[in-house]
């Protein structure tokens, strides 16, 4: 709704109630005059009829008392009704004398007469409106004592007045309602509503991103001076937004430049960061490998003379012909076992020494086949499925078979030892990228969590239990697959078993290769 339609609304309400309160007033102020006049002019009645009551004689009766009045009640148009209550001697019962216009007179004998028997006397209303009832006492001759009350119409004459005062009414109210609401239209028109529209289809021109606009008011009063102030603001808006438009394009820019350039130092930092986290996995590693070497040459020095030792001796004992059998089972069992540790301390001793691995031309199917088969030789007996399956496009592979047989050996073996005799292990070899050969070994077993995931190939870590692994297998698996020029890595989630994926170069390891040393892990150590 538009502000002058909305003035004009507001000017027409205005008067419409202004004119109501007044006709409102004016008829209420008729009335209470008709009924003070009204009032008046039946209580000079009442007293004249209870003066004509008077005269009648000390002995009259009811029905003479009810013939007065109706004479009255006749007489008089206005007069809607009469009672006259009178109160005897004890001896003599009261009486009620009641007369209707229409109807006939009604004599009520009453032992006694009620308290204000005269205001519930009345139990039949009329169709005109009222005065109040009007009571006068009456001095019957005689000991005896009335009361008067007459009920007094004045319905003619107060609605004659209602439809003139309407009448009058509604010709003063309509014609200056017309008048005041033109001269009021008109007048805000001209001075308020054209010139706020001027103003307001400014503001929509602005609103629409036309700042150029300007509102002209040449007059001197308040809406001239908004014009004014709605052009001076625009100018200084106008301002600013050029002012505004030019700094975000120069920060844009820049916001732009930093943003490539942050991007390309992230990048690099994040390759920063790969690089330092593998330079201190693979420092711990040497320091934990260069500690082990130590151990190894140390513990071979102190351990391999008592050894060497007390393995003669077994011999010597076994030589016996009188050994009972029980005996020479249990000292069969001690050789064996020292045997074995010999053979742990001679392959710690070997990797402090220095790797060099060979370059030949290995047949990468039959190399698994041999690695199979040794592990199921270290796992005698009916136990997990082991499959093994090479691309038919992979040719010969450049590598130290001796190198790279002991990195399978050590990873099948850990997936057998995770399935645990009930699941499955598989092998696969395929192409990666046309130079290189991409080996994985998989299981079925429970899989490995998350915090072990990122610790699984460092040295001396495992998640078997005591005495059941040293931590080493898959520590020497990763030296030995870099030894080859290649990478390994492990995808696992607990339940879904673990993939460990070894990337191999199809022409071998570089020339350039850096020296490392070398561990020799026995088959089934799982880290």
């Amino acid at each position: 709704m538009s502000l002058r339609t909305k003035i004009w609304l507001l000017v027409a309400v205005s008067v419409a109630i202004t004119v109501g309160v007044a006709s409102v007033l004016r008829a209420y102020v008729n009335r209470q005059q008709i009924v003070a006049q009204a009032e008046s002019a039946a209580r000079e009645l009442a007293h004249d009829i209870a003066e004509d009551l008077k005269s009648l004689d000390e002995d009259a009766g009811d029905a003479e008392l009810a013939l007065k009045l109706h004479s009255h009640l006749s007489r008089h148009q206005r007069i809607q009704r009469l009672d006259l209550n009178v109160e005897r001697e004890a001896s003599t019962p009261s009486s009620r004398i009641a007369l209707r216009r229409g109807e006939r007179p009604e004599i009520t004998r009453l032992a006694s007469l009620p308290p204000r028997m005269a205001h519930h006397s009345f139990t039949k209303g009329t169709t005109d409106e009222l005065i109040p009832p009007i009571e006068e006492p009456v001095d019957l001759k005689g000991p005896w004592k009335a009361t008067l009350i007459m009920h007094w119409s004045v319905g003619p004459l107060e609605s004659q007045l209602r439809k003139e005062d309407q009448r009058l009414s509604l010709l003063f109210g309509g014609g200056l309602l017309v008048v005041l609401a033109l001269l009021s239209g008109f007048i805000t028109d001209r001075l308020v509503g054209r010139r706020l529209e001027g103003l307001l289809d400014g503001m929509r021109d602005v609103s629409g991103g036309d700042l150029s606009r300007r509102v002209v008011d040449e007059a001197n009063d308040e809406v001239s001076q908004l014009s004014r102030g709605f052009n001076q603001m625009l100018e200084r808006l106008s301002v600013a937004d050029a002012e505004i438009r030019a700094f975000n394009q120069r920060l844009a820019s820049e916001v732009q430049a930093a943003t490539r350039d942050l991007s390309e130092k992230n990048l690099v930092l994040a390759q920063l960061n790969r690089l330092l986290n593998d330079m201190r996995r693979e420092n711990a590693s040497k320091v934990r490998l260069a500690t082990l070497g130590q151990l190894a040459a140390q513990l071979a020095h102190e351990i391999g003379t008592p050894l060497s030792s007390v393995s003669g001796h077994l011999q010597l004992a076994l030589l016996q012909q009188d050994l009972s059998p029980q005996l020479r089972e249990r000292l069969d069992v001690a050789t064996r076992e020292i045997a074995r540790i010999s053979s742990i301390v001679r392959d710690y001793l070997d990797s402090t020494r220095p790797l060099e691995p060979e370059r030949k031309a290995t047949a990468i199917g039959r190399l698994i086949e041999e690695a199979v088969e040794v592990t199921r030789g270290v796992e005698p007996g009916v136990g997990p499925a082991v499959s093994w399956l090479v691309s038919p496009d992979i040719g010969e592979l450049i590598t130290d078979p001796g190198l790279l047989r002991q990195v399978l050996v050590n990873l099948v073996s850990n997936g057998l030892d995770a399935v645990e005799g009930g699941g499955e292990v598989r092998v696969e070899a395929r192409l990666d990228g046309g130079d290189a050969v991409q080996i994985t070994v998989s299981d079925t077993g429970p899989g490995i969590a998350p915090d072990a995931l990122k610790r699984i190939f460092e040295p001396f870590y495992t998640t078997k239990g005591r005495g059941k692994g040293t931590g080493l297998g898959l520590a020497i698996c990763r030296q030995l697959t870099i030894a080859l020029g290649g990478t390994i890595n492990v995808d696992s989630e607990p339940g879904n078993g673990s993939t460990f994926k070894l990337r191999l170069p199809l022409g071998g390891p570089g020339p350039q290769l850096e020296t490392r040393p070398r561990l020799t892990a026995v088959a089934g150590g799982r880290s």
